[in-house]
């Protein structure tokens, strides 16, 4: 036991009333960001009627664009592979939240820049994406009549399961975060990993996104705005940034 200890000492080294306060501060972020997601539930809309009416409005723009291809991916992932639905059910759930915060939290103990760097990028994304959940709240497809719900139907039914539903937006469709995001962490692995083994990164968002789309819990256009919202965050970090220079200019 003394040795786990000593071995934990030496990864987490003893810390100062001040960095403490800052680790308090930094979960505070954490939290008040969460309660902002719960807040955007229902604030303009209340029910499941407005976001069915998004979704047949999202279906038929993607008919209109040749992209209404999830029902008959997710039937034909039942039909003939059900063991891979079981599968991208499980990477459904493993590769958001457990694979996020655990690149985080190691990037905030090790590479503290790189960490404040790509969370001031999501935190900008998880803002324009909180705008659209309330103005825009959309039920995923399986709530529709084109799709199931694989994971109530496959497992782990734990997941998503009625009593779950309490702890997160079940109308917040688009953007796909989990899509988006884990492309955030794809270019944070080429970007800063070194080696060809980097490149294995690229695999994260793919995978993601035959999770979200055999599992029934996204669109396709749900990913594309979610890309196109990280755009759109690294502008206007981009552009505050120059203004920020500009003023530390003119105030030196």
């Amino acid at each position: 036991m003394a040795s786990i200890v000593s071995h934990i000492s030496r990864i987490i080294p003893a810390q100062s009333p001040s960095q403490w306060r800052a680790h308090a501060a930094e979960l505070a972020l954490y939290i008040g960001f969460y309660v902002l997601y719960l807040l955007s539930r229902g604030l303009v809309f209340e029910g499941d009627g407005p976001a069915l009416t998004n979704a047949e409005l999202v279906m038929a723009l993607e008919r209109r664009m040749g992209l209404f291809v999830e029902p008959s991916i997710q039937e034909w992932a039942i039909s003939n592979a059900q063991s891979l639905v079981v599968l991208l059910n499980w990477v459904y759930i493993i590769t958001y939240w457990p694979v996020i915060l655990g690149v985080a939290f190691f990037l905030y103990l090790a590479r503290r820049a790189t960490y404040v760097k790509y969370r001031r990028l999501i935190a900008v994304h998880l803002v324009l994406a909180l705008i659209l959940f309330a103005l825009f709240p959309l039920a995923p497809p399986f709530k529709t009549a084109y799709l199931v719900d694989t994971i109530q139907l496959f497992g782990p039914s734990f997941y998503g399961s009625e009593d779950m539903g309490r702890f997160y937006n079940t109308n917040a469709a688009m953007p796909s975060l989990h899509f988006s995001w884990t492309c955030i962490f794809a270019w944070l692995f080429v970007k800063e990993l070194r080696g060809w083994y980097r490149y294995l990164g690229v695999g994260y968002p793919l995978l993601t996104l035959a999770a979200i789309v055999v599992t029934g819990n996204h669109f396709l256009l749900d990913a594309v705005v979610g890309v196109a919202l990280i755009g759109v965050a690294v502008g206007a970090l981009a552009a505050f940034y120059k203004l920020w220079g500009r003023l530390g200019r003119v105030q030196s």
